[in-house]
């Protein structure tokens, strides 16, 4: 580092200087968005535990007792877990889409609160945004009377993950799964949280889980990366290498400019796996790191 004095010395021989270690010259990190695709089944014969009217309440999209939400830097899957729909006022798909719904609020808050550019900005946080999400979930658990007249209760299983210029965070409770695929082969591939055979971690009524349980990853990721986000419906009927299949034949075929790569590779392994031999909800999310100039400019916060 050239000190202030030297600095003078030199400029007082009308020599130019260039000070190599000055922050003002480091080379701003890569900036990535994600350009996504979703595709979602229900188990065939499911009766519906909720209506149309919460597609006009929540921002999170319900598929059976599947619950997710999209954003160009951030994804997020929830499955309720089945077993709660013997129990009457039971209601796993609510619990996971309310779920879903409070982690796109809480990014969205971020967004709205983001401090000037030349103060620190505060990390996106996977486990945090999740434990937001379960503390405003289990108080509508705890206070709003369903459709039985009486408070819902349910659990769900969640994964969250959060782009932060060329790092993928990710937060995994239970058996939902993410991939990340590179030039046809896999970087990254989460794992199963399972207490013992079919009883995996999960949020929710009569759970000892909570969001801190949740296994951590931090991947570097590069443009071109194809991310797989899914409920088990997926990872239960298709195993590795028949995603990978998939994945290189929508790569193949001819380019449709009115459906997303993305898209295409969620059509497709939402389908095959609705094709598998165990039924089950599905949601599939696809996205494909993309990168870009310059990072997104946020609007201005709304008044309060």
């Amino acid at each position: 580092m050239i000190s202030p004095h030297e600095k003078e010395v030199i400029q007082s021989s009308n020599l130019n200087v260039i000070d190599f270690f000055d922050p003002a010259l480091a080379p701003s990190p890569p900036y990535y968005t994600l350009q996504h695709g979703s595709t979602g089944y229900a188990k065939r014969d499911k009766a519906a535990l909720t209506t149309n009217k919460g597609d006009d309440i929540y921002s999170s999209i319900q598929v059976g007792d599947d619950s997710y939400f999209k954003r160009h830097d951030a994804l997020g899957v929830a499955d309720g877990v089945g077993g709660w729909r013997k129990h009457p006022g039971a209601n796993p798909a609510l619990y996971a889409r309310k779920l879903m719904h409070y982690a796109q609020l809480e990014l969205d808050r971020i967004d709205n609160s983001r401090r000037p550019s030349h103060v620190q900005q505060d990390d996106p946080d996977p486990v945090m945004i999740l434990e937001n999400a379960y503390h405003l979930t289990s108080l509508d658990a705890q206070n709003e009377v369903c459709t039985y007249g009486s408070n819902f209760v349910g659990s769900t299983t969640a994964c969250i993950a959060l782009l932060s210029q060329d790092e993928l965070r990710v937060a995994n409770l239970g058996d939902c799964g993410i991939s990340v695929i590179r030039k046809d082969d896999y970087v990254f591939r989460s794992e199963e949280q399972q207490h013992s055979f079919n009883f995996p971690f999960q949020l929710g009524t009569a759970s000892f889980d909570f969001p801190a349980d949740a296994q951590q990853f931090s991947v570097k990721i590069e443009e071109g990366d194809i991310i797989v986000l899914a409920s088990d419906g997926l990872y239960d009927n298709l195993y590795d290498d028949e995603i990978l299949e998939e994945i290189e034949a929508c790569m193949r075929a001819s380019r449709d400019p009115a459906v997303p790569i993305p898209q295409l590779i969620s059509n497709a392994l939402a389908l095959r796996a609705k094709l598998g031999g165990k039924p089950d909800d599905i949601s599939v999310l696809v996205a494909v790191v993309n990168r870009e100039r310059r990072p997104r400019t946020l609007s201005v916060p709304p008044l309060p």
